[in-house]
């Protein structure tokens, strides 16, 4: 990104150089350049600080839940399945509201697995680590598992009830 930045400041500064000379000089070329490096930078930084949630590819219709048997699959003997839109939209709202976790250790015993089936026919399946009482849960892609997602406990409390 930082490479691109520089291409495309100095690519702007080729193109307006005899335009700058005539407004100002040198002077005003430097604290135009200045000012674009400055922006690049504060696009840079901000688009990195995003903190990324789980992905959400359409309004979701039905969840069917199964007992996990590990890693990489899904176990299709559901136990459940739900399409009550009000338990569907609480479950909707608590994927949003996962937090990213990059390059997490993937060491827990999964106890879920969650076929989510979208509006526009869309679907992705889900570990599920179902945290305790006041503790967060732990969801993430089946066939992405170095990546987690955490959900709060306030998210897990909805979660025990979808489930129990």
């Amino acid at each position: 990104m930082i490479f691109w930045s520089i291409k495309v400041i100095r690519k702007i500064s080729k193109t307006c150089n005899d335009f700058i000379l005539i407004l100002g000089g040198r002077k005003l070329k430097k604290t135009l350049l200045t000012v674009l490096f400055i922006i690049f930078v504060m696009i840079f930084v901000g688009c990195h600080s995003i903190k990324e949630e789980m992905t959400i590819l359409d309004s979701i219709t039905q969840i069917s839940i199964s007992h996990s048997e590990g890693y990489g699959g899904l176990n299709e003997n559901y136990f459940v399945s739900l399409n009550n839109s009000e338990v569907v939209l609480s479950f909707e709202e608590m994927l949003k509201g996962a937090k990213k976790v990059e390059n997490a250790d993937n060491r827990l015993n999964l106890d879920y697995d969650i076929l989510v089936q979208y509006k526009n026919g869309d679907t992705h399946g889900l570990h599920l680590f179902l945290g305790n009482e006041d503790e967060e849960s732990e969801f993430m892609y089946i066939g992405h598992e170095d990546t987690i997602y955490k959900v709060n406990p306030e998210g897990t409390r909805k979660l025990r009830k979808i489930i129990k």
